[in-house]
């Protein structure tokens, strides 16, 4: 599939479900997804310090039963707002 003009590659969809991010360092925080694709998700970080752009991390959604940790890199940090992941 070939990147849209905005770069996508896959299709995003509005998403908020509550995850656990780990970030690089092994810090665990609980955040909220704004929205989802089969490629990645965007994680509203809204307290410092945020993941790096290429940092992996970790998420785990926390509103399902026996979630599967997926791990991620960060392509996109926005300061206050938060921090874009594809799925690894």
């Amino acid at each position: 599939m070939a990147p849209s003009a905005d770069n996508r590659v896959h299709p995003r969809f509005s998403l908020r479900s509550h995850v656990k991010l780990t970030d690089a360092q092994g810090n665990v925080r609980e955040v909220y997804t704004r929205d989802l694709s089969h490629g990645g998700l965007y994680l509203l970080v809204m307290d410092a310090p945020l993941p790096a752009v290429n940092d992996e991390v970790e998420v785990q959604a926390l509103d399902i039963e026996d979630p599967l940790p997926q791990r991620a890199v960060v392509v996109r940090v926005e300061s206050g707002t938060g921090v874009a992941i594809k799925f690894l």
